[in-house]
């Protein structure tokens, strides 16, 4: 189980924010659920999103980007396999344990009041998990 290196991916993304040639406003933070559109048991290769901008390959997870920090959550099945496939750049946010943040509660320190934060609405159910 290598750590995959994350630097490029998140500098890229972290780019795609700001560039309002790509996006209708310039984005604080990004929301990387981990289901698909159709909300599946099983994810298709192609729509591992997690996988692909953290390294994690859990079942579980969901992300949060900003332009300093990211973050994921995940459950206690996942902790020992999401620290080991993710690099430096990210903070294991542990689901069920006293101290950790919600979503929400991460994004209020990493995000201006009046800040924007996006999400694909194809890919979230009525509400998030945290």
């Amino acid at each position: 189980m290598a750590q995959k290196n994350t630097s490029d991916i998140l500098r890229q993304l972290r780019q795609l924010m700001v560039n309002t040639k790509h996006v209708a406003v310039k984005l604080d933070a990004y929301i990387v659920p981990g289901e698909d559109a159709h909300q599946s048991e099983y994810i298709a290769a192609c729509d591992k999103r997690i996988s692909f901008v953290s390294g994690f390959t859990g079942s579980r997870a969901l992300a949060g980007i900003s332009h300093n920090a990211a973050a994921l959550w995940t459950d206690g099945r996942y902790f020992v396999q999401a620290r080991n496939q993710m690099d430096e750049n990210w903070e294991l946010m542990k689901e069920g344990l006293k101290g950790t943040p919600t979503l929400e509660a991460w994004l209020t320190t990493v995000v201006s009041s009046g800040g924007n934060v996006g999400i694909d609405s194809r890919l979230i159910s009525s509400g998030l998990r945290n």
